[in-house]
């Protein structure tokens, strides 16, 4: 599952049926953390370093079908021990940057 993030900073989900890849590809070369973090206001919350984002799992789950939404849970949790769950129910996922 990759949250793209177009160079205009829109954001869309793709693969978003793939459960064993999870992260945020930035389309736009260079891009800065302001505009990440801007694009990702309400979704995802990068760190200082700009390597990570804690992204909201109740936002991804909006609107998606019961078993999508199991998946997605089975995913977090098959992460949770590695300490990439927080109790708040943000989940942690790589940003690369084109």
């Amino acid at each position: 599952m990759i949250i793209v993030v177009s160079e205009a900073g829109k954001v869309e989900l793709a693969e978003r049926d793939d459960f064993k890849n999870f992260k945020i590809s930035v389309a736009k070369a260079g891009a800065g953390a302001d505009f990440i973090a801007q694009a990702l206001h309400g979704l995802a919350v990068p760190e200082p370093d700009g390597k990570t984002a804690w992204v909201s799992a109740a936002a991804l789950k909006r609107e998606k079908p019961a078993d999508w939404i199991a998946s997605f849970d089975k995913m977090v949790e098959s992460v949770r021990r590695f300490g990439w769950v927080r109790d708040d129910g943000t989940v942690r996922a790589h940003i690369e940057v084109k």
